[in-house]
């Protein structure tokens, strides 16, 4: 059992609260007054640093050609020492994609054993499996898969392209549960090529298709597109994600030669951040090289943003625009955890929740060279990460792996609900 006293824990407003926070894997109690224990705890004073729930990544892109086993131990040890405790893959390029109940426990034993943070797992539609492709689907979501990944075209060659017309049958074959999908990709059959048009077109096509499946859009780097997603996402339940990656382009100049076109002008977008507006924040990472030729559409952004990027959303959006808190953490931690029906396990600090913890430190500063090699000064420091309850990196060393394979427990969250991560 461990306390840590002299905490200072986010709320809904501006202010911060002191409280004490006893745990052992999970969290017990979370209280501003004196907890009395039974047993004597292991006291940890934080000296009024700031306590956050460890980042939540609905979709990174870690597996492809190279080794698994070694793949998700690199990728997820430098997002443990970000801070970003909890992942999902949603593969484009695994030469051995999800597709069956079977096929997912394989993966998950190798996370079991690999992986330094816990993960969930997108699954995969085999079209070929006709007719029993959307029995193998409904039986993947009942054995606790994050969602289905409809990809249109498919940069996988393993993975069925999905026309719209096979995108609407899927719906309606499983439209009596509950199955959350995410959906990336373009209008190819009116586009000979990816771009911000062609995709705004292709994710109108599926919404005109479904029926009420949640579905989640992995990632917009379009203004119009976000407006658009916006104006109907209290009639659609649909969410989609902004990579920080194009964040730190847009409002710092760091330039990975990703493609975007956020500046409509740069007050409306922050108005958004500011208001609660943008649902999710994530890496987009990819941990493999993919094959040349592949459309943007599924190109993701570097690993090497991972230890950094967390920190680089409280810096410049919370330190630095005057964000508020509880906006970032619902951006970078509630709301994915949601999403992936993995809340209030994840994403949230209260009794019951896994004690993933992230120390934040705002009076230090951290110095990041950017993969494009300029430099960047942040405001504030990871002093310690917890992973169900466990120091899991403090003071840049990183305790073996510990994470493992996280099946889905709940259903997905709806977008708009008063429900709050604290």
């Amino acid at each position: 059992m461990k306390l840590f006293v002299n905490a200072m824990l986010p709320t809904t407003s501006t202010a911060l609260k002191r409280v004490n926070v006893l745990f052992e894997e999970k969290i017990v109690k979370i209280s501003a007054d004196e907890i009395p224990c039974e047993e004597t705890p292991e006291v940890i004073d934080l000296q009024g640093k700031i306590l956050l729930p460890g980042a939540v990544d609905a979709h990174t892109h870690i597996l492809g050609q190279g080794d698994p086993a070694k793949s998700i131990s690199r990728v997820t040890r430098a997002a443990l020492t970000g801070g970003w405790t909890t992942c999902a893959e949603l593969s484009y390029f695994n030469p051995q994609p999800i597709f069956s109940v079977s096929d997912m426990r394989k993966l998950g034993r190798i996370i079991d054993e690999h992986s330094f943070v816990d993960m969930a797992l997108w699954g995969n539609i085999d079209m070929a499996d006709y007719p029993y492709h959307a029995e193998a689907a409904q039986e993947l979501w009942n054995h606790g898969a994050a969602g289905i990944a409809l990809m249109t075209p498919s940069p996988n060659p393993e993975i069925p392209s999905l026309s719209f017309t096979e995108i609407m049958d899927i719906f309606v074959d499983i439209y009596v549960s509950d199955t959350g999908f995410a959906f990336q990709g373009y209008d190819y059959e009116n586009a000979r090529e990816y771009s911000f048009l062609s995709q705004s077109d292709a994710i109108k096509k599926v919404l005109r298709r479904m029926q009420e499946n949640p579905i989640h859009i992995p990632r917009i780097s379009s203004f119009a597109t976000i407006e658009f997603i916006g104006s109907i996402s209290k009639r659609s339940d649909i969410s989609f994600a902004l990579c920080i990656a194009d964040l730190m382009k847009f409002f710092c100049g760091i330039d990975l030669g990703q493609q975007i076109d956020l500046d409509d002008p740069e007050s409306q977008l922050f108005t958004l951040l500011r208001t609660n507006k943008i649902y999710m924040l994530g890496n987009n990472i990819q941990g493999e090289k993919v094959p040349e030729g592949t459309p943007q559409a599924f190109l993701g952004t570097s690993e090497k943003l991972l230890p950094y990027s967390y920190l680089w959303v409280l810096s410049e959006l919370w330190k630095k625009r005057r964000v508020p808190l509880a906006t970032v953490i619902k951006m970078t931690s509630e709301n994915a955890a949601k999403r992936l029906g993995l809340y209030p396990v994840k994403g949230c600090l209260e009794a019951g929740s896994d004690a993933d913890f992230v120390i934040y430190d705002p009076d230090k500063v951290t110095h990041f060279t950017a993969p494009d090699g300029s430099q960047h000064e942040l405001t504030g420091s990871f002093t310690q990460i917890y992973l169900k309850g466990k120091l899991a990196h403090s003071k840049g060393k990183t305790a073996a792996a510990s994470g493992s394979f996280l099946p889905r427990h709940t259903n997905p969250k709806r977008r708009h609900n008063n429900i709050t991560w604290i």
